[in-house]
């Protein structure tokens, strides 16, 4: 029986992709907790964390063979954690800050400083690129209800426009921003642990 403790995630890893269903479990065991924590403290959601980690757990299954790490499964369990948590905001419009959301205070859990600076870097460079890309009226509703968390009497008041017409944009930033996130997961499973392999090879 494989005992996590004495185990790295390294051969975890190489035993999940060997297909062994009992290392896949035992790294569960191993950071179900941390993971399930993280996002419930950032969505207030228990339903949602749970349902969250569990699908962590299964993309990694799924993907097992194109996973490529140099010492621990941390960086990439915690990335997808933080999808997780932009895809419930953005599902469930609520306010996304790159303060709450994108750079969350790590201390208690595993994530090495360095790769979690790296991580931070990376989501905050994706959501501001993913703004910028939007039509100017969209960008303005968005950074101002979602980054100054402003109501939308006061947007509306602030750049001239009907609230419906700002109700409307806000809409339309947040689907695009909830397509564009599951199209980013699509891929970034298969993408996160290159990245990790290459900063730190």
């Amino acid at each position: 029986m494989i005992n996590g403790r004495f185990i790295s995630d390294v051969d975890l890893l190489s035993q999940i992709q060997s297909d062994d269903e009992q290392a896949l479990l035992v790294l569960m065991q191993k950071y179900d907790r941390s993971l399930f924590r993280y996002i419930r403290s950032k969505t207030n959601s228990l339903e949602s964390a749970e349902e969250a980690v569990q699908d962590i757990f299964i993309s990694l299954w799924n993907n097992r063979h194109s996973i490529v790490i140099n010492d621990s499964l941390s960086p990439y369990l915690f990335k997808s954690a933080k999808h997780k948590v932009i895809d419930f905001y953005i599902a469930n419009s609520k306010n996304i800050t790159c303060h709450d959301i994108l750079l969350p205070e790590y201390d208690h859990l595993t994530v090495p400083s360095a790769e979690n600076l790296i991580i931070d870097l990376e989501l905050n460079d994706w959501l501001s690129g993913e703004v910028n890309k939007m039509p100017d009226n969209i960008r303005n509703v968005f950074r101002l209800s979602r980054i100054e968390q402003l109501p939308v009497k006061e947007i509306a008041s602030k750049l001239s426009l009907s609230e419906q017409t700002v109700k409307n944009n806000l809409s339309i930033a947040l689907k695009r921003l909830h397509a564009r996130l599951q199209r980013m997961e699509s891929i970034s499973m298969l993408l996160v642990a290159f990245k990790i392999f290459f900063y730190f090879k």
